[in-house]
């Protein structure tokens, strides 16, 4: 079951630069230089404001942070579910500090559900000439994909392979993720932990 969050956030204390706990951050050995070098030098020439990043996350209900709050000297116990609980899904866009289109799935993605996300919420936020720029997920070639952002007067750009340090909606993601964990012991449900951690996290702009 696929379901559209609000339209558009607008992220009010998250800027360009996130500051949290670093941790290891591993390349690929797959990575090919000279097509990273080339996607730097293109991304250069198209201005922020044209730049609209597309990605999915992914979280279930056995995603755990693993740590929580107790008083000195016990030891923190918490009750967890040993049922896989559902898959959510999270489809969104970024430009300019701006998180777009947020779109939430139950299940795995597939063509037909990011092209209907396109058309339906992405779409219509679309400015004419803005690069959409996408990773080489399967679902994200062929089929209809690039038809419907040309046919809104934009144009698709593909991440170098092996590269998801280009797209600057991951950082995001890891952000709002690592809030959604810490919700997930309050919140009825996964999906509600998603909802809170959007609204506290963001103000509407739609």
């Amino acid at each position: 079951m696929a379901r559209a969050s609000q339209c558009s956030y607008h992220l009010t204390s998250l800027g360009e630069d996130w500051i949290y706990a670093e941790k290891k951050t591993y390349g690929y050995r797959e990575r090919d230089e000279v097509k990273r070098s080339e996607f730097l030098a293109q991304i250069a020439t198209i201005e922020p404001s044209r730049r609209v990043y597309v990605d999915e996350a992914g979280m279930d209900q056995r995603d755990d942070y693993g740590y929580g709050w107790c008083e000195a000297g016990t030891r923190f116990e918490a009750l967890k579910s040993g049922r896989r609980g559902g898959r959510i899904n999270m489809i969104a866009a970024y430009c300019e500090r701006q998180l777009q289109a947020p779109f939430t799935v139950e299940g795995s993605c597939n063509r037909t559900i990011f092209e209907t996300w396109l058309e339906t919420c992405l779409v219509p936020q679309l400015q004419p000439n803005q690069v959409v720029i996408l990773d080489n997920a399967t679902f994200h070639h062929g089929g209809r994909v690039a038809e419907i952002i040309q046919a809104a007067g934009c144009h698709l750009l593909y991440l170098p392979p092996y590269s998801p340090d280009f797209n600057r909606i991951e950082k995001c993601w890891a952000w709002l993720k690592s809030r959604i964990r810490k919700r997930l012991d309050k919140a009825p449900s996964l999906s509600d932990a998603i909802e809170a951690v959007l609204k506290d996290a963001t103000a509407s702009i739609a």
